[in-house]
């Protein structure tokens, strides 16, 4: 929330229901934040658009993201002119079209953009394996956001691996929400799905987890290292946080974190 106005970062599968059930409305909804194009991160974006287009939106809605965002937009403009030109079936009725309300700005590490007060930089991470001395160049970029408000800060991991930029983009900030994974369940869950994956691939899969996520220790230690205040760990491999193991993970980023620890979870408010 930016003061009364709320803000979306990511747009994955399930945002719109889920923003229903904080008691918001997607109309609200002025600001998008992506973080990378992966589609757990992306899914929802053509409902936030195709339903703004539906309910006769004629405001702006501005969505941020690293390069290869507006090739995205611009294909689910493309997409949404069948159920645009079929409209409601009532004469004389017309649906505005998503360009004529969105706006796509593409960013770039360093870039700052000033939005009523507040402040938003970021800083490329190492979540697809280009960021510095992590591989070979990709055009495409994975971002990680602080967002700094009048009363307070808060910054936004995404996902990443262990990374110099993120720690110091995070330093001094409030309120640190950073991905959290945890390799051993994952894997299990990788191969009790795939059982005829090649080991090579299983391999494959494991060196991306290691070096593109972070463990809850290594979020502690990014939090410690930054001198957050509090960390709330996000982004959980499916099943792995449960009832009986959210403690546990809380005491392990708090094995090399000494602030505030929470565990995420839908539609919690920090």
């Amino acid at each position: 929330m930016n003061g009364d106005k709320p803000m979306l970062i990511d747009c994955g599968e399930g945002a719109i229901g889920q923003i229903t059930r904080m008691g918001l409305s997607f109309r609200e909804i002025e600001q998008v934040f992506i973080t990378h194009h992966h589609f757990d991160h992306i899914g929802s974006l053509f409902a936030l658009l195709g339903l703004s287009m539906m309910t006769q939106r004629n405001y702006p809605l501005e969505i941020y993201g690293p390069p290869g965002t507006r090739d995205i937009v611009d294909g689910l403009v493309a997409a949404a002119a069948v159920p645009n030109a079929i409209g409601f079936g009532v004469p004389g009725q017309k649906l505005p079209t998503i360009e004529s309300f969105v706006v796509v700005r593409e960013i770039r590490p360093g870039d700052i953009v000033e939005l009523d007060g507040m402040r938003v930089t970021n800083c490329e991470n190492t979540h697809y394996g280009s960021a510095k001395g992590q591989g070979e160049q990709s055009p495409y970029l994975s971002l990680s956001y602080r967002f700094d408000l009048p009363d307070r800060s808060v910054m936004f991991t995404g996902d990443t691996g262990e990374c110099a930029e993120v720690e110091a983009l995070a330093k001094g900030v409030d309120l640190l929400v950073g991905e959290m994974m945890d390799l051993d369940v994952t894997m299990g869950n990788v191969r009790r799905a795939n059982p005829n994956m090649p080991e090579e691939r299983i391999a494959m899969v494991q060196t991306h987890l290691s070096k593109h996520h972070l463990t809850p220790e290594q979020l502690g230690e990014l939090a410690a290292r930054a001198g957050a205040n509090h960390v709330v760990a996000v982004h959980f491999a499916p099943g792995s946080v449960t009832a009986s193991s959210r403690d546990r993970y809380a005491a392990r980023i708090g094995s090399t974190f000494s602030g505030k620890v929470s565990i995420g979870e839908d539609l919690a408010v920090f």
